[in-house]
């Protein structure tokens, strides 16, 4: 065989590979955590987390910032403006949904800052 043609096969390979990890990616789901395992070593993971809105606030800059409570505990979310426009979240009417973000923390508390919200 000559090299062209193997550098074609692995081109078509690499590709076909970067498409099929993907759609594996877009169709994995991530099982919901419980607020109070969350731990300073999760600070920028991507986590799920469902449960009751208790407080929601949305700021002059359109920020959204609510408070999720589950059976474990309360925990403080963001939802960017940018992001929010996206996901309409200023239309949330739900008490109850799952956000999905990156663990961050402000002020010595942890928070989730909001990527995609499932209601």
């Amino acid at each position: 065989m000559s090299e062209k043609f193997l550098l074609r096969i692995s081109i078509v390979c690499s590709l076909a590979g970067l498409v099929l990890l993907f759609f594996i990616s877009q169709t994995l789901e991530l099982p919901p955590t419980a607020i109070n395992l969350l731990t300073i070593d999760d600070i920028g993971k991507n986590i799920k987390i469902c449960g009751e809105i208790t407080s929601r606030f949305v700021s002059k800059t359109n920020h959204v910032f609510l408070q999720l409570k589950d059976d474990t505990g309360k925990i403080d979310v963001i939802i960017f403006n940018n992001t929010a426009e996206k996901l309409n979240a200023y239309e949330l009417n739900q008490s109850k949904i799952c956000v999905i973000g990156s663990v961050d923390e402000y002020e010595n508390k942890l928070e989730i800052i909001v990527k995609k919200i499932e209601v």
